[in-house]
């Protein structure tokens, strides 16, 4: 997901995406739109009862973290078969065309 910015903001643009991404899932989920499981990119710790809802609704596949280093210490508790980090996974990327 990208945010939106209008095109005569000269200031910094700030990509805060986190209420638009829960928003989506949120709605997509109420709507009852056809999706096996969320796959979440973030290493963000906000995300965290999201995922945890989303663990016990059966609806989520697994939170990748860009890195160790932006990896939030809070999904340690989910166990790893609920996250990983995209740094493992750039070879298996790589070949999906």
């Amino acid at each position: 997901m990208f945010k939106e910015h209008h095109r005569q903001v000269k200031s910094e643009k700030k990509g805060n995406v986190d209420t638009d991404i829960v928003f989506e899932i949120m709605k997509n989920l109420l709507d009852n739109k056809n999706f096996d499981k969320i796959v979440l990119v973030s290493g963000d710790g906000d995300y965290k009862k999201l995922v945890k809802y989303l663990i016990q609704k059966e609806r989520f596949r697994k939170i990748l973290f860009p890195n160790k280093k932006f990896a939030s210490s809070l999904y340690n508790e989910l166990g790893s078969e609920y996250f990983d980090y995209l740094e493992n996974l750039k070879t298996y990327i790589a070949s999906i065309k």
